[in-house]
């Protein structure tokens, strides 16, 4: 069995890859926490295992996957140059030559099929019908799957699809530090609290300016922007829509609010009373003015939105959907038809004795309950009372993952990997990730045929249609578009927030001295 740290061959190996003189600036930075290169500040706690939670390590630039994703957010060649499809099962990728993993060892297809073999047989991979992983030659991995699949490049993109060294996987399959190929090496952590790390330079794309990077974990948002105003921190990310107006007036700061293609919205259990009816669904969608909620709480930074996918993100949006659902009336005239009237003279409508009343759930992630408050008014004026319960997030989960449930409101990634195959896991029957219940046999055939179609313009065809068809049964409600907040000091130069929050670009960065 492996030893679950790294040996000393292992250690020597890593220091001579990053070279001394970065490794004379890492013992530094072990005794002191501040004085790394680059400082950024966010709330997400990173892991050092892709499987479990690696985002944070694929954006720093410690891991990096076959696919990469461009800045149009499609998938793009990382450590594979490029790759084929032979037939409607079998794809080949081509290895990048003179690659090698931060403690020394060659990138080369045998060390791909280990890592890559890890990552298929986890959960996070359960809807990928991967079948076999195999190398053809030393510098060519082929994977094939089960049944015809086309967007396996893009899921070839995510977290946990990143190549690790061999030697960095442990007998029991478990990740101590992870050793990959990016332009930073993983240099020590902080469960909860920090990560740090160090140049690797070996690099064989583009060798970062900085030579040090630490990421801490800070929760709360004001911390954050304190911290970065006061030169603490380079970066600060996922900051207050609030912040803004004050961030752009301060001097040394610099504002960037990228779109991103994730989603506010509202999900209703399709299964019990009385979302399942699709004229009270549709009745909640008309009775939301969601320019409402970007102006009153986002501060205009993000857009109202009626479909999973943005225009101006992605050409997978139906650029056909109706773009202002808001109609009040629309919404009395379908709850009467539903049977929920007004009859009794109160100001919440009734049927049978029964008082229109549910219940949404959500949880405290900075502007999501003061939405539910807005829709209490909102859904009130059209005779719904909505009554708001905020959760832990995973609190949340298990409750709607269990238990029926009337509505709950979160957030949603919509591209968290570069195809439109993630509709799947929002609305088909049998692999949504959603907890909706909804049920829609064409939904399910059209997105069963795009997964195996390798024309685009079809697949689009099919994507737009599920689109269409979901906006008007209405399992989910979108409310609105999603803008991140990221500050520097302007200092700072280079940065390019990356569409898909993928990678940071921390190569591309250049740090001007104060």
């Amino acid at each position: 069995m492996k030893e679950t740290k790294l040996t000393m061959d292992r250690r020597t190996a890593l220091q001579t890859t990053i070279g001394a003189a970065t490794l004379a600036v890492a013992g530094c930075l072990s005794n002191d926490p501040d004085d790394a290169d680059f400082r950024i500040g966010a709330p997400w706690k990173p892991s050092r295992d892709p499987l479990d939670g690696g985002s944070q390590i694929r954006r720093l630039g410690i891991t990096e996957a076959l696919v990469g994703v461009d800045y149009d957010a499609n998938p793009t060649p990382e450590l594979a140059t490029e790759w084929e499809r032979l037939d409607e099962h079998r794809w080949e990728f081509a290895l990048r030559e003179d690659v090698t993993f931060h403690d020394g060892e060659p990138l080369n297809a045998a060390a791909a099929v280990e890592s890559l073999r890890r990552t298929a047989d986890t959960t996070a991979f359960t809807d990928v019908p991967i079948d076999t992983i195999e190398a053809v030659n030393e510098a060519t991995v082929a994977v094939e799957t089960e049944t015809p699949f086309t967007p396996l490049p893009a899921h070839l993109s995510r977290n946990e699809a990143v190549l690790l060294s061999p030697e960095a996987i442990d007998g029991d399959g478990s990740i101590t530090e992870p050793v990959s190929t990016g332009p930073f090496v993983f240099d020590r952590f902080q469960p909860g609290s920090e990560l740090r790390a160090v140049r690797n330079d070996d690099y064989y794309g583009e060798q970062p300016e900085m030579e040090t990077v630490r990421y801490e974990v800070i929760d709360d948002d004001q911390t954050r922007r304190m911290k970065l105003e006061n030169g603490e921190l380079e970066m600060a990310r996922i900051l207050l829509h609030e912040m803004v107006s004050a961030l752009e007036s301060t001097d040394g700061i610099d504002v960037y609010t990228p779109k991103i293609p994730r989603i506010r919205s509202l999900t209703f259990d399709t299964q019990s009373e009385p979302f399942d009816d699709d004229r009270v669904r549709r009745a909640v969608d008309h009775a939301i003015d969601r320019a409402a909620i970007t102006e009153g709480i986002l501060n205009g930074i993000d857009d109202p939105a009626v479909g999973p996918f943005s225009l101006e993100l992605t050409e997978w949006a139906n650029p056909n959907l109706e773009t202002d659902l808001s109609d009040p009336d629309r919404a009395r005239s379908l709850l009467s038809e539903a049977g929920w009237t007004t009859d009794g003279g109160g100001d919440v409508r009734s049927r049978d004795g029964e008082d229109l009343s549910v219940e949404v759930l959500t949880f405290d992630a900075r502007s999501l309950p003061l939405i539910a408050e807005v829709l209490q008014d909102q859904l009130a004026a059209v005779g719904i009372d909505l009554n708001v319960t905020v959760m832990e997030y995973s609190a949340m989960v298990d409750r709607v993952g269990q238990n029926s449930f009337d509505i709950y409101l979160t957030s949603w990634g919509t591209l968290w990997y570069p195809d439109p195959d993630r509709l799947s896991d929002m609305f088909h029957s049998e692999a949504a990730s959603l907890h909706h219940g909804y049920e829609n046999e064409r939904v399910d055939t059209l997105l069963e045929e795009a997964r195996k179609l390798g024309d685009r313009e079809a697949r689009q065809e099919r994507y737009h249609e599920v689109q269409s068809i979901v906006l008007e049964d209405a399992p989910i409600t979108v409310l609105t578009n999603y803008s991140n907040v990221v500050a520097t000091t302007n200092g700072v130069s280079g940065y390019e927030p990356h569409p898909t929050e993928s990678r940071y670009g921390l190569e591309s960065i250049t740090l001007e001295e104060s």
